[in-house]
């Protein structure tokens, strides 16, 4: 009986091991959210794994206090079922986080040979609005993804729209989906108002891929003055195709292709001005960035953006395809509006800030 006692007690004493699972640690906005969430845990009742299937090319630290890093060495989840299979079952976590399509259905498919109390996959993209730029493969991981999600006892969005989108497409009982909105780190950079300067510095940070609609932010840009710049920040399958046609509009003096960088918040105070020209987003995170550091974003309007961003307080929204009224925000927001940046950054913490998102992720497995 004492000992019984002892077993139960030490149960409930116990830390419980909660797992990250994803594809890599480069530059994209999942890998940011669950690298910012594993350091948010509660480590006092919280053991933190993040599980990645290929640390070839890392864009964050692997070193992070209190949390351990497994390398399954796989490259691709077509390719990890046996190794992650292994992993959880020798490790036995209480919860497994996944996010990313072909990440939650091969962790779905694991889940399905285990024993996991808490399985929990975050969605990153609004699944009607994908179709229109991935043809087949898009239909391919949504037949799947329809499937997978009958596995998960929680999911996650990071707005209303894509909430809605997920019970439209994959028929998913709106009772199992929670809210909950991308988490962001403090940072103690500040952009600085300087004097009038001439040249206005403009940043957009995205994949170079159709749905982040760079062509037409190549455009908004032709039809600015000579003293707006723009430095774009990433990479992807389109990068030769807009520095073409940067080149083809005679705009390599004023619009340069940066490529990957890892000090996000050092780069993004230097400009001006965040543009962001998707077409579609999950909730983007580089708004989430520019926001702390007090740079006002001039934006079409994308799942996630109406809950950030205030017209005239910390940036604008256009409605898509309104390339005219864009440009003309642009020229607003570097010429006319004075930015509060404080209380920019006071306002996105108070949505957005890690602790409070890391306890609402929290929530959901205590």
């Amino acid at each position: 009986m004492c000992a019984l006692k002892q077993t139960i007690t030490e149960e409930i004493g116990a830390k419980k091991k909660v797992f990250f699972i994803l594809s890599s640690l480069t530059s994209g906005g999942s890998e940011r959210v669950f690298w910012n969430l594993a350091q948010g845990f509660n480590k006092d009742k919280f053991d933190i794994t993040i599980v990645i299937l290929d640390s070839t090319v890392n864009c964050f630290s692997m070193d992070l206090a209190g949390v351990r890093f497994i390398d399954l060495k796989t490259k691709k989840a077509s390719k990890s079922f046996f190794s992650l299979y292994a992993v959880l079952k020798k490790e036995a976590p209480y919860a497994v986080f996944s996010t990313t399509d072909h990440i939650n259905i091969l962790v779905s498919l694991v889940g399905r040979f285990l024993k996991i109390p808490m399985l929990i996959a975050r969605a990153s993209n609004i699944p009607h609005e994908q179709r229109l730029f991935e043809g087949f493969k898009s239909r391919f991981y949504e037949l799947f993804t329809r499937l997978s999600y009958s596995g998960y006892r929680q999911i996650i969005c990071q707005s209303e729209e894509m909430k809605q989108s997920l019970m439209d497409t994959y028929n998913v009982n709106q009772k199992l989906i929670k809210v909950i909105a991308n988490p962001v780190l403090r940072t103690d950079k500040l952009k600085v108002d300087t004097t009038p300067v001439k040249v206005y510095k403009l940043l957009v940070v995205a994949r170079f891929a159709l749905e982040k609609g760079l062509e037409r932010l190549v455009d908004i840009m032709a039809g600015l003055p000579e003293n707006y710049h723009l430095d774009f920040v990433g990479t992807g399958v389109l990068k030769d195709k807009i520095r073409q046609k940067i080149s083809n509009l005679q705009l390599d003096n004023r619009l340069k292709i940066i490529g990957e960088i890892k000090n996000i918040h050092e780069v993004m105070v230097q400009h001006d001005l965040m543009v962001l020209s998707s077409y579609t987003e999950g909730f983007p995170n580089v708004v989430l960035e520019a926001l702390t550091v007090g740079l006002p974003v001039v934006t079409f309007k994308v799942s996630g953006i109406p809950g950030l961003i205030i017209d005239g307080f910390n940036g604008y929204v256009l409605e898509q395809d309104d390339l005219t009224g864009f440009r003309a925000r642009i020229i607003e927001a570097c010429t006319q509006t004075k930015w509060n940046r404080a209380e920019i950054r006071q306002n996105v913490y108070e949505k957005c800030a890690l602790d409070k998102i890391s306890a609402e992720y929290e929530e959901l497995i205590n």
